[in-house]
């Protein structure tokens, strides 16, 4: 098949294959990434046109319905994409001259329809570069939903459970948080390496570095196409891991020698990250339902230097028979709404629904790890989104049915929080890092 080279062409096709397949976006541009010839530079425009498109969309085609005779729903999915895409790069990249974009849109057009589609295009376009100043979003007044909605394109649902949790204020800010590029972080592996000497290495290879915001063993680094290409992370000198993630593995406060539990661990992140706060010493089982997953793991603690790490096929719902543990981690399978910076095809592909569902499920899990904590041990919760039915509701409702547990403070040295000392939310807005919640319990001893 013929490489494709114009990194226009090749985001349109990404799109199209995912509205088609419903794949993961971070999947599908990577396939394509390996598989054609782009220059590092075109690279870096087509990941920014695909991210973009897909997370401004209802913006996008909100735009489009204002300077469009048809609506976006009545223009061919291919069209519509072409569409999107130009109107993306039209809005919000400035290094971009307008009338190539829409020169390239045109071409595409008529690539994927015929001249009557390419002067179509044309013309949309061309509106939308003239009032491209003058967009009017609905009424903040009138529907202070439907505004944060198509303005910063979040679905209604989202921005209604924000609204009521943080207020108008902090829900616009959150939205313009997960709208930027989020930062690289990575996980120094102090079992091989140190943060100084990483610094250092990062350096001599061109890769800016600056310490983490919180954890001691982060470090904020770029350009990510180097960070992600060298060969110190196949050899585990670092992981590329979110700050908030990693600060699940400080809340459980382990110590050298200790038997861990982590029931939901693929793809491995935070089970090496806590073998590493061990000092390699003592026993960890990473629990995972889906036997290819766990795979990730063994893969992961091999090429980090950690010999403690077991895996275990297991349903973290269903009850196993385990000596008890003086750490248990539940890392609960969520709705991943504060990772939307990194992903921002999540935003698209839940619903309330499946928040009550997710809900449910993170329950029992927790219902279940109850009974593998020793006396005197901890249990820590945790998600990756930033809902309170996820994420506070569950913590209440488990010290609720769960008296033999208490809360646990997290270290001195987290971050703030107005929250109570055993939970805390991170925000974007406010914490510069991925959206993240843990709820630390202990176990009343015998």
């Amino acid at each position: 098949m013929r490489k494709i080279t114009n990194p226009r062409q090749l985001a349109v096709i990404t799109l199209n294959e995912l509205d088609a397949t419903g794949d993961f976006l971070r999947e599908v541009l990577d396939s394509h990434l390996r598989q054609n010839n782009l220059n590092s530079l075109d690279q870096g425009l087509y990941t920014e046109i695909v991210y973009g498109t897909v997370r401004m969309r209802r913006s996008l085609d909100y735009v489009l319905s204002l300077h469009s005779s048809r609506k976006p729903e009545a223009i061919k999915p291919v069209i519509l994409n072409i569409l999107r895409s130009a109107v993306y790069q039209i809005l919000f990249l400035d290094r971009v001259p307008p009338r190539a974009t829409v020169n390239e849109a045109v071409k595409l057009a008529r690539m994927f329809g015929h001249e009557g589609i390419a002067k179509f295009t044309n013309g949309v376009l061309r509106q939308v570069v003239r009032q491209r100043e003058n967009i009017e979003y609905p009424s903040e007044e009138a529907d202070l939903v439907e505004h944060i909605g198509v303005k910063y394109s979040f679905p209604s649902w989202i921005v209604e459970e924000w609204l009521s949790w943080l207020g108008k204020d902090e829900t616009i800010a959150l939205c313009q948080a997960l709208n930027e590029s989020p930062q690289m972080s990575v996980r120094v592996n102090t079992l091989k390496t140190t943060v100084e000497e990483l610094r250092a290495y990062f350096a001599e290879k061109g890769i800016t570095s600056r310490p983490g915001k919180f954890a001691p063993d982060i470090l904020d680094a770029s350009p990510a196409h180097l960070v992600i290409t060298d060969d110190a992370l196949k050899e585990g000198l670092y992981y590329v891991q979110d700050e908030s993630s990693c600060l699940a593995a400080h809340a459980l406060q382990v110590e050298p020698g200790q038997r861990v539990y982590d029931l939901c661990s693929a793809p491995g992140g935070k089970t090496t990250h806590i073998a590493q706060l061990m000092g390699d010493r003592g026993q960890i089982i990473a629990f995972d339902v889906n036997p290819s997953r766990l795979r990730l793991v063994r893969e992961n603690a091999e090429r980090l230097g950690t010999t403690i790490v077991e895996t275990q096929v297991g349903d973290a719902t269903e009850p196993m028979e385990l000596a008890p543990a003086d750490r248990v981690l539940v890392d609960a399978p969520c709705s991943g709404l504060g990772t939307m910076g990194h992903r921002p095809d999540i935003r698209w592909r839940k619903d309330s629904q499946d928040i009550r569902k997710l809900a449910g499920l993170q329950k029992e899990i927790l219902r279940v790890a109850a009974n593998y904590v020793a006396p005197e041990g901890l249990l820590l919760y945790s998600t990756c989104t930033l809902t309170r039915q996820e994420n506070q509701e569950v913590a209440e409702w488990f010290l609720q049915n769960h008296p033999e547990f208490t809360e646990f403070s997290f270290p001195s040295w987290f971050p703030p929080s107005e929250e109570q000392s055993w939970m805390r939310t991170f925000l974007p807005h406010r914490h510069g890092v991925d959206g993240f919640f843990l709820a630390c319990f202990r176990k009343h001893g015998i």
